[in-house]
């Protein structure tokens, strides 16, 4: 049984730890006191005296609300947040290498298996379910270590975030147009936001020389299995 105090430890280790939310949140402050990012006064939603209420990017354009300036817009991804998300991505990056490093073996034996599985299938047109069954054991493993790979990986990327919303909180509160604005992180508004990539839900790709669709043997017995397991795919017992 789960108890309440295991979850609470478990949600308090994986929260940003108390130094790491103080320095980022003092960054935000002092680069929010130094104006930066440098947000364009249409993006602040404020025109200078003067300037007329036009439509258009020149003079005399119609200010444009800092609400509807994506969070992935260029100007809000500071020398700061860069180096939070290069140094996330490069973590991520090294657990996908580890992973495929400790799992050489395996994926030497899939690719190898994959060719034998496509010639039995394919060319000899004679179906062996249990070979395909040890096969498909095979990818299982590769996808149990691959769900946990992703899992620790997804924890980096949350702890970014974290960080990146305890900075732009802080940057927030100094910067002279944001503050005015009321604009903070949020659900919706996180400048520099990580998110995994598509092939952290899509890890059979990593068993392939080439993409999915290049008609690899890998990719082709992939095909095969997954046919199998939805119960299209006959055959006899292997000798």
């Amino acid at each position: 049984m789960i108890r309440s105090d295991s979850v609470n430890t478990v949600a308090r280790q994986g929260a940003l730890g108390p130094f790491a939310r103080t320095a980022a949140a003092r960054r935000g402050r002092r680069d929010g006191a130094r104006g930066v990012p440098r947000v364009p006064l249409a993006a602040a939603g404020a025109a200078p005296p003067g300037i007329g209420t036009g439509t258009g990017t020149g003079i005399g354009a119609v200010p444009v609300p800092l609400a509807v300036l994506p969070d992935t817009d260029p100007v809000l991804l500071t020398p700061y947040v860069t180096v939070v998300r290069q140094t996330a991505r490069r973590a991520t990056e090294q657990l996908r290498a580890t992973l495929i490093r400790r799992e050489h073996g395996l994926l030497t034996r899939l690719r190898a298996e994959s060719v034998r599985v496509v010639t039995q299938y394919d060319v000899r047109l004679d179906p062996m379910p249990a070979a395909l069954a040890r096969y498909g054991h095979w990818v299982g493993q590769w996808r149990t270590s691959t769900d946990v790979c992703r899992s620790r990986a997804q924890a980096v990327v949350d702890r970014s975030n974290q960080q990146l919303a305890c900075y732009w909180e802080g940057l927030c509160a100094s910067h002279q147009q944001l503050s005015r604005l009321g604009r903070g992180p949020g659900p919706d508004w996180l400048p520099g936001r990580m998110e995994l990539d598509e092939s952290w839900r899509r890890p059979e790709t990593w068993l392939l020389d080439d993409d999915a669709d290049a008609g690899t043997a890998t990719s082709r017995a992939l095909r095969i299995l997954d046919r199998q397991n939805s119960g299209s795919a006959g055959g006899r017992t292997a000798r």
